[in-house]
């Protein structure tokens, strides 16, 4: 039985009809395959999710041993030609706290505490401080590298009350005046 001889004997209206449900059997696969293709990246992306989160946890806990290596609790100072500095801190995860004092020679004495941030062996704090009696605050910056601190300098503008650096992130640390780690 020829191709025209099938025809023939079949209405046209039934070839389509077979056609369309062979069609819509396709279709059916192809959207189980889709369905299917999409579960199985979602599985996949989720578990590479996952991989990066604990790798950034884990990334956290490596900077944290770092930075605690960097920046030691304790006392640092500065002691030349009469002039004193002492910076005694205590470190609370990234967050910093502790004393600051500056002893100038023939000068006056600033006397107060910082409350800051540790970033990237870099201290950010507020300095409450007196000094002729008056009590202001101000920002200061140290950078720590091994057993030692150096303080950062900037432009620095009054905001809300404070005196602040203009751009934290582009003070310049001088070593001249590099506060050596003690021991208690």
């Amino acid at each position: 039985m020829g191709t025209h001889q099938f025809i023939n004997k079949f209405p046209l209206a039934l070839i389509l009809q077979l056609v369309s449900v062979y069609l819509r059997k396709i279709i059916i696969r192809m959207k189980v395959i889709n369905i299917g293709l999409s579960l199985l990246l979602f599985t996949v992306a989720c578990q590479q999710s996952g991989k990066k989160q604990g790798d950034q946890v884990q990334l956290n806990r490596d900077t944290a041993t770092t930075i605690a290596a960097v920046a030691e609790p304790g006392k640092y100072q500065y002691l030349k030609n009469g002039d004193t500095i002492s910076l005694t801190i205590a470190i609370d995860g990234n967050r910093v706290h502790g004393d600051l004092s500056y002893r100038w020679k023939e000068k006056d004495r600033n006397i107060g505490h910082i409350d800051g941030v540790l970033k990237d062996s870099i201290v950010l704090a507020d300095y409450t401080f007196a000094s002729e009696g008056q009590q202001s605050v101000r920002q200061v910056a140290f950078k720590f590298s091994k057993n030692r601190a150096v303080e950062g300098f900037g432009n620095m503008e009054e905001k809300g009350g404070k005196m602040s650096f203009v751009a934290p992130d582009k003070l310049s640390y001088d070593e001249k005046f590099a506060l050596e780690h003690v021991s208690q």
